[in-house]
């Protein structure tokens, strides 16, 4: 850890020791991103160069600026330069509201207020945004569901950012964060990416210091996603636990649950899944009354070429076992034949010959997938990792056809950065003996675990409030903390 990181991490300490000392913390710092993508994935922390637009009186350190002035910060091996001006420290406090002229985010220019720390890391500048909870709650939720939802699915959105927003200042200062409690992505919560429209103000308003608990104390693992395909997952199917262990212990508050009133389902086995995901696509989907049949995202399918599919995957494993290495885990195989060996550019799986899943979760979310190929056979454990492998995108297949994904609404997108969940079966399609293509059918888009945000808006429709919304998720109370 270089000495500016260490710093900055004992720093953050103090600020927990002496601003979240009481179980009820009301002020949050959170690390920024140099530029989100359209998923709200964060592109990169460390700036070059980051320019300020003053919004009002601004303070940095014991330099006052005025409204309209602006302040660009560069470094040198030194340290940090404030508008051509070495000031010889690595962190600057910076008080007041300001544009981050440098950033990248959907809603255009971001701007931030109450106080940001400009950090010098590995001789860049790091940017933490520290303010009051409720102020980031109300930043985070516009940013996860839209202002178009029903204010109950957005007042339940608002509880369950809080909640996370909770846990993530309980769980301390975090040394990938550069010592803020969390990020500005999808990694944490997606926060400062839309505009605050009236109704989200209101909602977060009405919710005032209101998380999830159980067994009184605050819930620390809170997670949502956009679409479910008709069941949650349990927890343990999708990730693993704090020791790599893949399925990971039970959370007890995060377990499957059916999204839908009026199918009746017996025996659930391989043969269940394949008639499930390849249904709904008309009527069906009324009938069952599914809570996410209003997404576009509740079916999907998509189809790729044998060729795509080689390339894909090879490019696939040999990223998610660099990942592996990194982590500790240990979620891609190779069951026999040729070793993934992440420092070879040329790596290739060969000719691809079967695809099999060999295990599921109880909500459908395929935890096991083996890759058979001329190379060798090959497992992947968790549903990002199956998703990143299989990847609908000609940026990754390097051919110049798009590939185009359909969803059940009849629209068409193309070139979809990653398999938008991990809920799907497929049909295999060969010509003389050999694979031609694979179409992948499924549903929902995102992990499948806590609240699906579609869902959410449907009960709110049909005329639950949010806290019923919330109990049709997960397992807990709602308690006003602060």
């Amino acid at each position: 850890m270089t000495r500016c990181v260490k710093v900055l991490f004992l720093f953050a300490i103090l600020v927990q020791v002496v601003s979240f000392a009481s179980t009820s913390p009301t002020r949050i710092s959170v690390l920024l991103s140099v530029e989100l993508d359209s998923s709200g994935a964060s592109k990169g922390y460390l700036f070059s160069v980051v320019k300020f637009e003053c919004l009002s009186s601004v303070k940095v350190n014991d330099s006052a600026f005025s409204a309209g002035d602006i302040i660009e910060i560069t470094t040198n091996q030194g340290g940090l330069i404030v508008n051509g001006n070495a000031v010889g420290v690595d962190t600057l406090v910076l008080k007041g509201t300001v544009k981050l002229l440098s950033a990248k985010r959907a809603l255009g220019v971001p701007q931030y207020s109450d106080t940001i720390y400009v950090k010098f890391v590995n001789g860049k500048i790091a940017l933490i945004n520290e303010l009051e909870l409720e102020n980031y709650v109300e930043l985070v939720v516009p940013s996860e569901v839209p202002s178009w939802f029903e204010k109950e699915a957005i007042k339940a959105q608002a509880v369950l950012a809080r909640s996370r927003a909770v846990a993530d200042v309980l769980s301390g200062p975090k040394e990938k964060f550069f010592g803020a409690h969390c990020d500005d992505s999808t990694n944490s919560q997606v926060f400062n990416n839309q505009i605050v429209s009236n109704i989200i103000k209101v909602a977060v308003s009405e919710t005032t210091g209101e998380i999830l608990v159980i067994d009184g104390k605050p819930m620390d693992t809170i997670v949502y996603f956009s679409t479910s395909a008709g069941f949650t997952s349990n927890s343990e199917e999708v990730w693993s636990d704090a020791k790599g262990k893949f399925p990971g212990e039970p959370i007890p508050y995060l377990r499957s649950k059916p999204q839908f009133s009026k199918l009746i389902v017996n025996e659930v086995n391989e043969v269940f899944w394949d008639k499930f995901f390849r249904s709904f696509w008309g009527l069906e989907k009324e009938l069952c009354d599914f809570y996410d049949r209003e997404s576009p995202w509740f079916r999907w399918k998509v189809t790729m070429t044998r060729e795509e599919l080689e390339v894909s995957i090879s490019k696939g494993l040999v990223a998610r076992e660099k990942a592996d290495l990194t982590l500790g885990f240990d979620a891609i195989r190779t069951v026999e034949g040729r070793l993934i060996d992440v420092n070879d550019p040329n790596f290739s799986i060969g000719e691809l010959k079967d695809l099999q899943v060999m295990k599921r979760g109880q909500g459908g979310v395929v935890m096991t997938l083996r890759i058979i190929a001329e190379s060798g056979i090959y497992d992947v454990d968790k549903e990002y990792n199956i998703r990143f492998v299989i990847r609908p995108t000609k940026a990754i297949t390097g051919m110049p056809k798009d590939i185009n994904l359909e969803r059940h609404d009849g629209s068409l997108v193309s070139n979809y950065s990653i398999l938008p969940s991990g809920y799907f079966t497929f049909v295999i399609e060969k010509f003389e003996g050999k694979i031609k293509q694979i179409t992948f059918y499924g549903g929902g888009n995102g992990h499948g675990v806590g609240m699906s945000q579609y869902g959410a808006n449907y009960l709110a429709k049909n005329g639950k409030n949010y806290q019923e919304i919330i109990r049709t998720f997960y397992e807990g109370e709602i308690e006003k903390a602060f």
